[in-house]
């Protein structure tokens, strides 16, 4: 396979070009945004089975030098009560969860993907595609571009993904927007190398600070879609001291210290199945493909798995579209049941106090009995002739 376009310059999008390029294969990447994404989102976790993904591509060392570590999640009520602990399986302590900040994660994936020969360009919106053995991928500005295969990075709201199949169901939004903001030497130094999850009266929240005073936070804010787009910093910090009034949550306090540059929200979005993943020279990765909770953490590291995934599939296989329908065999069943374990985690608004109690004992029971190491201690085997999973 001499060329792939990989559409989307996220973290998704640069991860697979990488991964192709450590399979031997040539691939550009083409992204819709003038610039690059550097100031978007506040931070993110790389799990044990993104690290296993990294490491298979030699791109291990882009987390590790940059994030710190912390395997426990304190799951605490809104009166401060805790509810459990559940440590996050890891192979061994150096490959546990990893935490750090997108931009950084972003910064260097770029750099990475251009010193193994990536070619990265912006402003290219793609609008089509014509499949003719080879793929034509056509951009908003008039230009086009050839290629063997194009895979899709493009985000929730994927324009490959309607290109592959125009039926193809969109994502629904969850109900919930996130919030999300940082700041500094707000919370004491017992608090640091931890996550917290703090589930409140009437919405959900939690933080991690890291090892030089910066708390990371976020919130799920129950409201319409729309609700939050283009409102101002003092109107989302209202919103979310109403959403805590009378919680004793230790987040909050850095919610109330965040700068307003550093304040941002988003809607939530779910995918738990697409029927049709590749067609005609296309497929897709990350959140193109599947779309699960926040709360499960695994956003990224399901994108790098697919990333890897499908860089070996096609190393492996000189038919495309078998290498395809590999790619699809070996992910399909993962991710969607990583996307049904989100949706029961985030759940619905919030009841009355019974209602609480009961979701409260249920957080409880899943601290004792996590059953997730299917989740994070999956390998894949990048040696063999085969993708396999541990």
């Amino acid at each position: 396979m001499s060329r792939v376009l990989v559409v989307g310059g996220g973290i998704s999008g640069l991860t697979t070009a990488i991964a192709l390029r450590h399979a031997g294969m040539n691939a550009a990447v083409y992204e819709a945004h003038p610039t690059g994404a550097d100031g978007r989102g506040a931070f993110l976790t790389i799990m044990a089975n993104g690290l296993d993904a990294l490491r298979a591509i030699d791109a291990e060392h882009l987390v590790l030098d940059r994030s710190f570590a912390s395997k426990e999640v304190r799951m605490l009520n809104g009166h401060d009560r805790r509810l459990g602990v559940l440590t996050i399986p890891s192979p061994d302590p150096e490959h546990g969860p990893r935490t750090m900040r997108r931009a950084d994660l972003y910064r260097v994936l770029v750099e990475e993907a251009r010193r193994r020969g990536v070619e990265i360009v912006h402003g290219k919106r793609l609008v089509g595609v014509r499949h003719h053995g080879s793929v034509t991928a056509f951009f908003g500005d008039g230009t086009r571009t050839g290629g063997d295969l194009l895979i899709g990075a493009d985000g929730v709201h994927s324009t490959t993904r309607t290109l592959i199949d125009p039926n193809a169901p969109q994502p629904a939004y969850t109900g919930w927007n996130i919030a999300m903001g940082a700041a500094r030497d707000v919370l004491p130094a017992s608090h640091r190398d931890c996550y917290y999850m703090y589930f409140g009266r009437r919405a959900t929240c939690g933080h991690i600070t890291a090892p030089d005073g910066e708390t990371w936070w976020f919130a799920n804010v129950p409201c319409g879609e729309q609700e939050l787009a283009g409102v101002s910093p003092a109107v989302l910090r209202q919103r979310l001291g109403d959403l805590f009034a009378g919680d004793r949550i230790g987040t909050v306090q850095a919610i109330r210290a965040t700068a307003d540059e550093q304040l941002t929200a988003t809607a939530c979005y779910q995918l738990p199945s697409l029927p049709t993943w590749s067609r005609a020279g296309m497929t897709l990765v990350g959140d193109a493909l599947h779309v699960a909770s926040p709360s499960t953490t695994q956003g990224a590291s399901m994108a790098i798995e697919d990333a890897v995934t499908l860089a070996k599939c096609l190393r492996d296989d000189p038919d495309t579209t078998a290498a395809l329908l590999a790619y699809e065999r070996l992910r399909r069943e993962r991710v969607e049941r990583v996307v049904r374990t989100g949706f029961r985690k985030l759940g619905p608004r919030v009841p009355g106090p019974l209602r609480r109690l009961l979701r409260d004992r249920a957080v409880a029971r899943r601290a004792r009995n996590p059953d997730v190491d299917w989740l994070h201690l999956h390998h894949i085997d990048w040696d063999s002739d085969r993708t396999t999973a541990g």
